[in-house]
């Protein structure tokens, strides 16, 4: 198996956890904090069904939080990144590390053919996944991506010296 023959919905998180967009930045904290997570998708609410429509990370939490003149009351659609950048259920991990890479992001919403929301998959959820095998930590390793793909390297390898034992 190869980096191009996985799957995303292989690999990405079913349970999405979400904030509607007229929340405030407490709402999201909460949720994050309460899921030991570091990103909540903000989605907006059509005919019954929730349509991701932008993100709020840790990052953009110590951003705001940096601003001292921050309203933690405006609604979230005021603070969050968008539009929400996504990839398609059946996407190899490859092209998903390409958009991420390409869009300097760690994390993609999953969406099926009709855009609805699936799942989230995040850089760690591969770095996780890469790290199973042999065969896919040579499948990452031994391409010659462009000088561009440094910092992923760098991520991944990182990751990688995390999970030795400490001495």
């Amino acid at each position: 198996m190869s980096i191009d023959s996985l799957i995303v919905s292989s690999i990405m998180t079913h349970d999405v956890k979400t904030e509607k967009e007229d929340q405030n930045i407490m709402a999201a904290c909460k949720v994050m904090n309460d899921n030991n997570i570091g990103c909540v998708i903000i989605v907006k609410i059509q005919n019954k069904e929730k349509l991701p429509v932008g993100i709020i990370t840790e990052r953009d939490i110590l951003r705001i939080l940096g601003k001292l003149t921050l309203d933690l009351l405006k609604p979230l659609s005021s603070f969050m990144s968008k539009p929400i950048i996504t990839i398609q259920s059946n996407a190899s991990v490859r092209e998903a590390i390409q958009i991420m890479n390409f869009n300097r992001i760690r994390r993609l919403v999953v969406v099926n053919s009709k855009n609805k929301m699936l799942g989230i998959i995040t850089e760690k959820d591969i770095f996780k996944e890469i790290s199973k095998g042999q065969t896919l930590i040579s499948s990452f390793i031994g391409e010659n991506y462009p000088p561009e793909y440094r910092e992923v390297y760098a991520r991944f390898t990182d990751y990688m010296f995390d999970l030795l034992p400490k001495l």
